[in-house]
């Protein structure tokens, strides 16, 4: 299977992500479909790193964990929150 690990590292990292900037940041959305969203423009702005074997993603794993490699997800994702939080695509309940 070949998966792409930025994307990984981005579903791992978003949720503590989220949840400090809503800490700060009082009515940040956090619906799914506001996550999805914050997801799709942090991914668009981050490399892609492709992995097929257990190896390779071993090594890019160890590779993003590094603090440069972490530090640019998380930025990826900061930057994306505003982003979606202007521009809210969730259904509202009336």
């Amino acid at each position: 299977m070949i998966r792409n690990y930025i994307e990984l590292a981005v579903e791992e990292t978003l949720d503590d992500v989220l949840n400090r900037y809503a800490l700060n940041h009082p009515g940040t959305c956090t619906c799914a479909r506001c996550r999805l969203d914050i997801m799709a423009i942090a991914l668009n702005n981050l490399p892609t790193r492709y992995v097929v074997t257990d190896v390779g993603g071993i090594f890019t794993k160890v590779a993003l964990d590094q603090v440069a490699g972490r530090a640019q997800v998380i930025a990826a994702i900061l930057n994306a929150i505003p982003i979606v939080q202007k521009n809210p695509r969730h259904e509202t309940k009336e």
